[in-house]
């Protein structure tokens, strides 16, 4: 269809929809014309935007936000319980949460003769799997009564509220997403992908199966070892001349998760480290949740460079708006950036198996202010790309991100299983049932399991499995080891929501916040909303407190050719389930364990007991047989007595981890306790609001930075406290070393300021608290770095020492081979 076709049939189709919705209602003096908006693509250039402020604007846009946000749950509900259906046999008993929803159902079959029903023909994002008319969408829309402002004295809002530019702007979207052609849809589905964008989809991937690193990594080891040769002479004070590239430490920072305030940290922190010239030094960076958000705009160059100081800029500047703002839904609906945000969710949508869900609207919503230029004209798809994050990594100029989630397989019916145990247990009162009930949840227990899945520019796969494809294949169909369609790589937009898929928890809270001004809607659209939210109630917690993002399964088809103990029914299913990997370890060791990593430097910004991810991470090294990682009774005990932290942790079976089938089983436990924890928490959203989160006690006990290190060779009596080690004794630890950097007060760079007062679940952080925390974050890594460069420089010396070791024996060796002698 040609281009003035299409602005022709745009056209028609907004002066229908201002006839029949809009009416002869006055408009708001700032509004334009639907007609008159250029319906242009990404490579034009944008409108003049309007400058963005925080205010009660953001209240507006809650409404329009939680219409969205909402109306994807529906996709995402039947979806489960397809999922649910697959593993639970035909004659298996009904659950509870599945006897409610079928008296709801009931319920709602059993309205009165008469009686119309308030929903529309389409729910959620369901239109976007089916063509539906622009003059069909418009229609629906015309039957809403919408009321001509909207106040609301409980909470502060704009009075009278520009409901006519809420009619405009909802309607605008949902023409664009319908399959109509000319529509937004039909131009990024139909239309060629441009090959200078997307150069993928000239290209068929194929599963690799292995252990090994795949051949890009190690080709960026090889020359990041080259980069880091000079960089690293300079922060030891010695000669180039004297550093040999075999010897360099394999060096790894390893963020947090915690939302905007670890994400904050994280760009603060890597701002120190650069600033330093450590950050040259470093081989990988990882993040999980918030971390990994910060990783995207480093790595992205979203803003204007791959400097983390201009990150954090960045990060700063486009938090003071809330992602629920009607600046995005102006994103949303005005070329170019509508394009830009919407593609990936409409390329999953479009999918032969596309399940457009509440995850990936997030994610998108995250995507407009955290991946979105403040200056439109700057505006690049290759932004939303990880696959070209590697611009910056071929020449080994930056350390390798790693970024991470997480998919639970253990079966559903399980899962529902260990939960009502669990809470018949809570409420026995026989002694006897109790002690058979503890056995029965230990049995199930022993099914609990979690994998691990690493997403790096290079690839995406599980080493538990033994499984990876090109990070630029996912999102498609595989089978039998190769992908049968080409389409262009999945969005950034995706994956931001799927790594802190965790805060699409807030969702009911946000709908209770504004519920007084829904109520206000149109009712067809308030009841549509309520009903949504009400009946999925169960759900949302059923077997994640953390929602699940399903994409396609790369391992169909591998029956028998993955890692032994790969899950048995993994290659059957069409997708896999994806989510935040803070909810199994929130600070990522995990992936560096098979890295042969020397020192792990955590940034710590999560508002959790940190003994328990310690611990965690002893239990996976354990597991692994990794003998190296630092173990022992002294990792710091930040719980205080009281805590609902302790409570659990110490729920927890206490008994020693010492070979890879006790570190399984106890590591199961120790996950199921953290799972029913977040279930609790999830559960009592509706009552206290925000799920709260309990601040970090006093950190005395703590010193800005603690350093521990692994050895092989030593008992876990002996401390591997750094600070209790002379220079003998650092010397003879041949293990990983991990510094911990906790998120603590700096009264000596900001005085009076507590990083905690910015909760993990805030939607918009001003830019005086992000400058805070951002200088609170370089203060803390600084005042770091001392014991940092003594740590780097005693396992730059010890493996000096080792290699020199070695290559004496081997030349001993030869000189015995040549003289005819054995070797004694």
């Amino acid at each position: 269809m040609s281009t003035s076709l299409q602005h022709v049939r745009h056209g028609a189709a907004r002066a229908h929809y201002k006839q029949v919705v809009v009416g002869p209602a006055k408009r708001a003096t700032r509004s334009r014309p639907l007609s008159s908006w250029p319906w242009s693509t990404i490579e034009e250039q944008a409108p003049p935007r309007r400058e963005s402020s925080p205010g009660p604007k953001s209240r507006l846009w809650f409404v329009f936000g939680t219409a969205c946000v909402a109306a994807s749950v529906p996709l995402w509900h039947e979806r489960l319980r397809n999922v649910i259906s697959e593993h639970v046999p035909a004659d298996a008993p009904s659950t509870r949460i599945n006897d409610e929803r079928a008296a709801k159902k009931e319920q709602h079959i059993s309205r009165p003769e008469g009686e119309k029903s308030s929903k529309t023909d389409w729910q959620g994002l369901s239109f976007l799997k089916s063509s539906i008319p622009v003059q069909s969408i418009s229609s629906t829309i015309s039957t809403w009564t919408w009321p001509v402002a909207l106040p609301t004295p409980d909470f502060q809002w704009p009075t009278p509220l520009p409901v006519t530019e809420l009619q405009e702007r909802f309607s605008a979207l949902l023409l664009e997403l319908g399959l109509g052609p000319g529509s937004l849809y039909d131009r990024i589905v139909n239309s060629p992908p441009n090959p200078a964008i997307h150069p993928e989809c000239e290209w068929d991937a194929e599963v690799r199966l292995g252990e090994e690193l795949c051949l890009p990594e190690r080709v960026f080891l090889g020359e990041r070892r080259r980069r880091m040769k000079a960089s690293f002479a300079r922060l030891m004070g010695v000669s180039e001349s004297e550093v040999d590239e075999r010897d360099l430490p394999i060096v790894a920072i390893a963020g947090s998760g915690g939302g905007y305030r670890a994400m904050l940290n994280t760009l603060g922190s890597l701002t120190a480290a650069q600033s330093s010239g450590l950050l040259d030094c470093v081989t990988y960076t990882a993040g999980v949740s918030g971390s990994c958000w910060a990783l995207g705009i480093l790595y992205s160059g979203v803003s204007g460079s791959c400097e983390p100081r201009s990150a954090a800029t960045h990060a700063r500047d486009r938090i003071r708006v809330s992602y629920l703002d009607m600046d995005t839904l102006d994103a949303l609906t005005t070329p170019p950036t509508n394009s830009y945000l919407l593609a990936g969710l409409i390329r999953k949508a479009a999918g032969p198996n596309g399940a457009p869900s509440l995850v990936d609207l997030y994610g998108t919503l995250l995507a407009s202010r955290l991946y979105t230029p403040s200056d439109a004209t700057k505006l690049d798809p290759r932004h939303l790309s990880m696959h070209l994050y590697r611009r910056n990594l071929d020449n080994g100029a930056l350390p390798l991100p790693i970024l991470s989630a997480i998919q639970h397989v253990t079966p559903p019916e399980k899962a529902e299983a260990i939960k009502e145990v669990a809470e018949e247990k809570t409420f026995s009162i026989s002694r006897r049932r109790e002690c058979a009930l503890a056995n029965k949840q230990e049995r199930l227990e022993k099914d609990i399991r979690w994998l691990w899945y690493e997403f790096t520019p290079y690839e995406v796969g599980c080493d538990e499995i033994g499984a990876w494809i090109p990070s630029w294949s996912l999102g498609r169909q595989f089978h039998n080891g190769k992908n049968t369609e080409r389409k262009p790589e999945l969005s950034f937009s995706i994956l931001a929501g799927i790594f802190g898929s965790a805060f699409c928890a807030s969702l009911k809270h946000y709908f209770r916040e504004v519920e007084p001004a829904l109520k206000l809607l149109p009712e067809q659209l308030y009841t549509w909303l309520e009903e949504i939210v009400t009946e999925n109630e169960g759900d949302l917690g059923l077997i994640h407190p953390v929602l699940p993002d399903q994409l396609p399964n790369f391992l169909k088809g591998l029956d028998g050719q993955l890692r032994f103990g790969s899950p048995p029914d993994i290659t059957d299913h069409d997708t896999l389930s994806f989510m935040d990997a803070g909810a199994e370890l929130n600070i990522p060791y995990y992936p560096f364990l098979r890295r042969n990593v020397d020192c792990i430097i955590a940034l710590d910004a999560s508002a959790d007991s940190q003994d328990l991810w310690f611990t965690r991470a002893e239990e996976l090294a354990a597991k692994r047989g990794l003998s190296t990682w630092p173990r022992g009774a002294t990792w710091p005990a930040r719980v205080r007595p009281g805590d609902k932290g302790a409570a659990e942790t110490s729920r927890v079976p206490q008994y020693e981890a010492s070979t890879p089938d006790t570190a399984n089983l106890k590591l199961a436990q120790t996950q199921e306790s953290a799972l029913a924890k977040q279930t609790d928490k999830a559960g009592a959203t509706e009552q206290r609001g925000m799920p709260e989160e309990t601040k970090p006690p006093s950190r005395g006990q703590l010193n800005t930075c603690e350093v521990w290190i692994g050895s092989s060779k030593t008992s876990n009596e002996i401390s591997a406290r750094l600070d209790d080690l002379d220079e003998a004794a650092l010397l003879q630890r041949d293990g990983i070393a991990v510094v911990y950097i906790p998120l603590m007060p700096n009264e000596s760079r900001v005085p009076g300021f507590d990083p905690f007062s910015i909760s993990t679940w805030r939607r918009e952080v001003s830019e005086e608290e992000s400058q805070r925390l951002l200088d609170v974050a370089e203060g803390n890594f600084t005042e770091s770095e001392e014991k940092i460069v003594r740590l780097l420089r005693a396992v730059w010396q010890r493996k000096r020492m080792e290699r020199q070791k070695r290559q004496w024996k081997a030349r001993l060796a030869t000189l015995h081979e040549h003289l005819g002698e054995p070797l004694h």
